[in-house]
């Protein structure tokens, strides 16, 4: 940041320098004064503060301070002003854009949002909440500084733009969410982000129905038709009443009731560990409930459960939710993934475990 100060207000720093140092040579020269009083008169006449002369000057060294001040006031004051108007104008955005850049150049994993309006201000606040890094892409100037004063990793820009892609940081990103209002930008975002990062996970919005398949087309992992969902969770809320407002306690951050999504990680305390049961897993963890997710595609339960949920033998593409059999064994391993119930204590201290225990087996 010194650096970055000192270079963009070299020109003006070197004339203050220049000016001192030719009244400096020029008192010495013409008064015979020593370095200390020579600028010491250089800075009280340039300043025009009005200190009485350190030794008398004759005509000569009154034509030379007459000189001096004529030659020297516009460029120190226009030197002083330019210093004045960048520490208190230019510098302050350019520090915020430069600590901006060296952050998203460190970031890893995390999740940009692209559009933040009231869709994707709630889904920036709450992946904030949650803990998770998240970079902003809007291309209104007016929304770009609200997100910016509600403390975001905020790019203006198009989202569209492979640029912009890139200095969010696409290729180091986990998930990238198009929640735009326009569903063909959410698309070309999609598209972008896609051949930039083959495996960055997508999450789109849109507005109709048509705009699903297209999306899907173009490589999101995820479509959320906006409409539609709101529409079935009213209907939810009539049919199953009880259901909604157990899922809403477990997003409310008053009460210690937490679902997290938990993948066993490789060389984990989980990993390749045996159980006779789901129950036995349960106490295991020490959690309210478990639900295990398989993704039967990558074969993390589909020889185990082919029974219950794959009787046709055909490879779903979707992660399915499949029935917990009491009475069987089964042998967790890397990938799996399971659904936890339980406290938020609880959960952090599974979390950690795994990281844990995954490091400490790790060759």
């Amino acid at each position: 940041m010194i650096k970055l100060f000192l270079g963009r207000i070299k020109r003006e720093i070197s004339l203050i320098l220049f000016i001192l140092l030719f009244g400096t040579l020029g008192y010495m020269f013409l008064e015979h004064y020593d370095p200390i009083e020579a600028l010491f008169m250089t800075v009280i006449t340039i300043t025009t503060v009005g200190y009485e002369e350190v030794k008398p000057l004759d005509n000569v060294g009154m034509l030379f301070s007459i000189m001096l001040i004529l030659s020297s006031f516009g460029v120190f004051a226009f030197a002083i002003s330019r210093i004045i108007d960048y520490v208190f104008g230019t510098y302050p955005e350019e520090r915020e854009r430069i600590k901006m850049e060296n952050k998203l150049k460190s970031l890893k994993n995390h999740i940009i949002v692209c559009g933040f309006g009231r869709m994707g201000a709630i889904i920036a606040n709450e992946l904030r909440k949650n803990k998770k890094d998240v970079v902003v892409i809007e291309n209104n100037p007016q929304i770009c500084e609200l997100a910016k004063k509600n403390g975001f990793l905020t790019i203006e820009g198009d989202a569209t733009n492979d640029e912009i892609l890139l200095k969010a940081g696409v290729k180091s990103a986990k998930c990238i969410i198009a929640v735009t209002s326009s569903d063909s930008d959410n698309g070309f975002v999609c598209l972008s982000a896609k051949k930039l990062n083959s495996n960055l996970k997508v999450i789109c919005r849109a507005s109709t129905s048509e705009w699903v398949s297209k999306i899907k087309l173009a490589g999101a992992d995820e479509v959320v038709l906006v409409y539609s969902n709101s529409a079935k969770r009213i209907v939810n809320f009539i049919l199953r009443p009880g259901i909604v407002e157990f899922l809403d306690i477990l997003r409310d951050e008053k009460t210690d009731l937490f679902m997290e999504e938990i993948v066993v990680t490789a060389n984990s305390f989980l990993d390749g560990k045996r159980f006779s049961s789901w129950e036995e897993l349960r106490k295991f963890l020490n959690v309210c409930a478990v639900i295990p997710l398989s993704k039967s595609f990558e074969g993390s339960f589909c020889t185990l459960w082919d029974s219950v949920n794959n009787v046709s033998g055909i490879p779903s593409s979707k992660d399915e939710y499949i029935t917990c059999p009491h009475d069987k064994e089964f042998v967790l391993n890397e990938s799996d993934k399971l659904i936890v119930i339980g406290t938020k204590s609880g959960i952090e201290r599974i979390n950690k475990l795994m990281i844990e225990k995954s490091e400490l087996k790790s060759p």
